[in-house]
C-alpha cells in the first residue's frame, strides 16, 4: 500500500502551470484554481504509473483498507489526499463501524479521530448521531473533537435535542453548555428556556453567553428576564453589550445605553 504525498504532487503541478502563464497576477490565479485542480485531478500523472489523481482511490472498495489508509497518512504526517476523502465518502456505511471506533478511542492521534468525525459527517449516516450526542454531553472542556461533534448537532435537524435535555442534569458544567449551545438552534422544548434563564441568574461570569443563547433562541418572554441585569452595578461593559444585544435581537427596547468610565474595554472603544 504506497503512501504518495498529493499534495506535494499537485503544488508541483501548480508552479509548472504557473510557470507557464507568465504574468498572472495571485488573484488570477486563484480564480482559476478550480480550474487548475479539476485538470490535475483529470490528467493521466507519471508519478501514479499514467493513473489520473482523481481515480487513483477507485481501486480500495473494502472499509479496511480505506481505513488504513487514513492512519498512514495521519501516522506519516501528510496531508489526506482529496480523492482519498471522497473514496471513504462514497463508500459510505461501510466504512462507519470503523470510523465510528476510531471517534470513540480517545488515545488514537486527535487528528486522525477528527478526520474520521468529519467524515461521519459528510457521510451522513444516522448510526453515528447517538456517538455526536455522546461526545457533546461527556467530553472534556475545550475538548476540540468534543466541540466538532456539538457543532454536526447544531448544523443537523434537531432530532437528538429530546436525547440531549434528557441528559443534561448529568452532564458536567461544559456539557451543559455544549448542550445549551446545540439547543438554541432548534427552539420549541420550554426546558431550553428554563436552563438558559437558570444560567444567566446563577453564572455572573457566563452571563453574556447565557444571554446571547436567550437571543439566538428567540424567546421574547427573556426580554423581561434580561432587562434587569442592564442596571447591574458589578457588571462589566462587555456583559453589558451582549446583554443590550440580545434584548435588541429579541424586538425588546434595552434603554438609553449607560457609561462605564473606567473600565478599560469601554475606554478603548470610547478612544477609538
Amino acid at each position: 500500500m504506497k503512501i504518495h504525498d498529493f499534495d506535494e504532487k499537485f503544488y508541483d503541478y501548480v508552479r509548472t502551470w504557473m510557470a507557464m502563464h507568465p504574468g498572472m497576477t495571485e488573484k488570477q490565479v486563484e480564480e482559476k484554481y478550480n480550474e487548475i485542480m479539476l485538470n490535475w485531478l483529470n490528467a493521466p500523472a507519471r508519478w501514479l504509473d499514467g493513473e489520473k489523481p482523481g481515480e487513483y482511490f477507485l481501486r480500495y472498495s473494502e472499509p479496511k483498507d480505506l481505513l488504513k489508509l487514513l492512519e498512514e497518512y495521519d501516522k506519516r504526517h501528510i496531508g489526506l489526499p482529496e480523492p482519498l476523502y471522497s473514496r471513504v465518502v462514497s463508500v459510505g456505511e461501510s466504512c462507519v463501524p470503523g470510523l465510528m471506533r476510531i471517534v470513540s478511542n480517545s488515545d488514537r492521534p486527535e487528528s486522525l479521530r477528527a478526520t474520521a468525525l468529519a467524515l461521519l459527517r459528510d457521510i451522513g449516516s444516522d448510526d453515528a448521531r447517538p456517538l455526536y450526542v455522546q461526545l457533546a454531553c461527556e467530553g472534556d472542556e475545550g475538548d476540540d473533537i468534543s466541540e466538532m461533534a456539538a457543532d454536526i448537532l447544531s448544523d443537523g435537524d434537531g432530532r437528538e435535542i429530546g436525547d440531549l435535555l434528557e441528559r443534561y442534569d448529568g452532564a458536567p458544567e461544559h456539557g451543559q453548555m455544549r448542550i445549551l449551545g446545540i439547543c438554541t438552534n432548534f427552539p420549541g422544548d420550554d426546558r431550553i428556556y428554563n436552563y438558559l434563564l437558570d444560567k444567566l441568574r446563577n453564572r455572573p461570569d457566563q452571563r453574556a453567553l447565557y444571554a446571547s443563547f436567550l437571543g439566538k433562541l428567540g424567546d421574547a418572554r427573556a426580554i423581561d428576564q434580561i432587562k434587569p441585569f442592564l442596571s447591574m452595578t458589578d457588571i462589566s461593559y462587555l456583559d453589558y453589550i451582549e446583554l443590550r444585544n440580545a434584548v435588541e435581537e429579541l424586538g425588546g427596547d434595552p434603554g438609553e445605553e449607560r457609561t462605564f468610565y473606567g473600565d478599560p474595554d469601554y475606554e478603548a472603544m470610547r478612544n477609538m
